[in-house]
């Protein structure tokens, strides 16, 4: 489920947490293997009988049976089968098509030398008029500070998840108000019988009434007309995916962009790629590595993920172009009981620095931030920061069941509650000097602490509420609606 729908909806889960969180919990395992088979030796072969399904009214089964790490008729052994059960699972949550898995293993009836397994699946909800309100700041703390109405962006996201019962996407985005944007998107993770191949593309349009142009006092500088748009962006892309195995991704994506700026934004030194110019096109090239390994993807507490990404803008367009280098590692630790603990390091470099600030971002954008410094913008061409997390889970996962929800994409609702403290650390580089004397925390080490509870229910819902302290000693509370790492 993306990030707007988390945002948009999150208050409603709040609600329904209140009002069901003290139900009475049934007799549901949630997210779990139920093994039925014990196999104390080692040295035994699992052999694999029948795969059954049931619960996919929409979903097809080819693109579940890709999520598995076992096949009928593989022989496994003992030692290593609870976990080839359980990671299989793990897998198939992760596809976000579905709200519950669990996993059954039997003896087969005619065969008692094969084990059969039977999973049993709660597909979501697909179609989803997801009402999009978004606040035109760098995060949802920054707009708290002013709650400035004329900011915001609404509209609808025409989304269908699992499009064909493929896990196929399709978006039709009309977002009006501060910022708007019409477009169409459409992702298909497989078109290949082996389904190592996939196909993206989409075309979108947007207007801005505001813009960012510059920093001063670790502060985003804005310019902004409410009377006409002065940027306005078209971009196009197509991209391909490939997935040779389950936790491995690559992905490569081809854009163009004809990007036109107002007369006086033009005339702003150093934001645009000309002072007499005012309209560009240039095409860029993305590349993505993923190897993900973590057992929940929207709020993991076990496992690990690594990426790598190469963007270059700009291709034969000299004030456009730039090369940038990304990373990032998480690592994630079940300590002992209720105790997690997770780690994150991340950092960017520019190879070729850009010449107008349009293309130029720094941290304090999106999830890109040192805990405790979310008021802030830090540009720089290179950064690095690092997230620790030491977390308790006051309310392990429990379900329940709503009754008067009749349809079971909605009744069923799993949740949890998890203590947590965190400290941050980063250090932005610039070597811009009167862009460094204007922006204290550029080419300083960053630090922020503090403590915070997350609330995560089903359909990829995180709410965080975090009380931080910075290196200025400045206090906060911050609201954030993804995983911390």
């Amino acid at each position: 489920m993306n990030s707007t729908y988390r945002g948009c909806s999150c208050f409603f889960n709040v609600i329904f947490f209140i009002l069901f969180g003290l139900l009475p919990e049934r007799s549901l395992f949630c997210q779990q293997v139920r093994t039925t088979t014990e196999w104390n030796d080692a040295n035994h072969l699992v052999v694999i009988g029948t795969i059954r399904m049931e619960g996919n009214k929409i979903t097809h089964p080819s693109i579940i049976l890709r999520e598995l790490m076992f096949h009928e008729s593989d022989t496994i052994p003992a030692g290593e089968f609870k976990q080839v059960i359980a990671k299989s699972r793990e897998n198939v949550f992760n596809t976000t098509l579905f709200n519950f898995v669990t996993f059954d293993t039997v003896r087969n009836s005619t065969d008692p030398g094969k084990t059969d397994v039977n999973i049993h699946l709660i597909e979501r909800w697909y179609i989803w008029p997801v009402p999009y309100f978004l606040i035109s700041d760098r995060n949802f703390n920054t707009w708290l500070q002013t709650t400035d109405l004329s900011k915001v962006t609404y509209g609808i996201d025409m989304t269908f998840f699992n499009v064909r019962g493929r896990n196929e996407t399709l978006i039709f985005p009309v977002h009006l108000g501060f910022n708007q944007l019409y477009g169409v998107n459409y992702k298909i993770p497989y078109v290949n019988r082996s389904q190592t191949i996939g196909l993206g593309f989409g075309v979108n349009y947007q207007q801005n009434h505001e813009v960012v142009v510059n920093s001063q006092n670790n502060k985003p500088v804005y310019y902004k007309d409410p009377d006409q748009f002065p940027r306005r962006i078209i971009d196009a892309f197509a991209e391909t995916f490939l997935r040779p195995n389950i936790y491995t991704r690559h992905s490569f994506r081809v854009e163009y962009s004809q990007i036109s700026f107002s007369d006086s934004l033009v005339k702003i030194p150093g934001y645009s790629f000309s002072t007499t110019d005012s309209k560009t096109d240039f095409v860029s090239f993305y590349y993505l590595f993923r190897n993900d390994h973590r057992d929940v993807q929207y709020y993991p507490l076990k496992g690990f993920y690594l990426d790598f990404s190469y963007n270059q803008n700009g291709f034969f367009h000299e004030s456009v172009h730039a090369i940038y280098l990304k990373s990032s590692l998480r690592k994630y630790w079940h300590l002992f009981n209720r105790w997690y603990f997770a780690s994150g390091l991340s950092w960017k470099y520019t190879i070729d620095k850009p010449t107008c600030y349009f293309l130029e971002k720094g941290m304090g954008y999106g999830r890109e931030i040192v805990r405790g410094y979310e008021y802030y913008v830090i540009d720089g061409q290179h950064f690095i920061f690092m997230k620790n997390n030491l977390k308790f889970a006051l309310l392990p996962e429990r379900v329940v069941m709503v009754d008067f929800l009749k349809s079971d994409k909605f009744n069923t609702i799993h949740y949890a509650l998890y203590l947590n403290l965190f400290i941050d650390m980063g250090y932005v580089s610039n070597d811009d000097e009167d862009a460094s004397e204007q922006n204290s925390l550029q080419n300083q080490f960053l630090i922020g602490y503090g403590a915070g509870l997350d609330f995560t229910t089903y359909y990829d819902i995180v709410i965080r509420v975090e009380f931080s302290m910075n290196r200025m000693g400045i206090p906060g509370v911050y609201l954030h609606f993804v995983a911390p790492i």
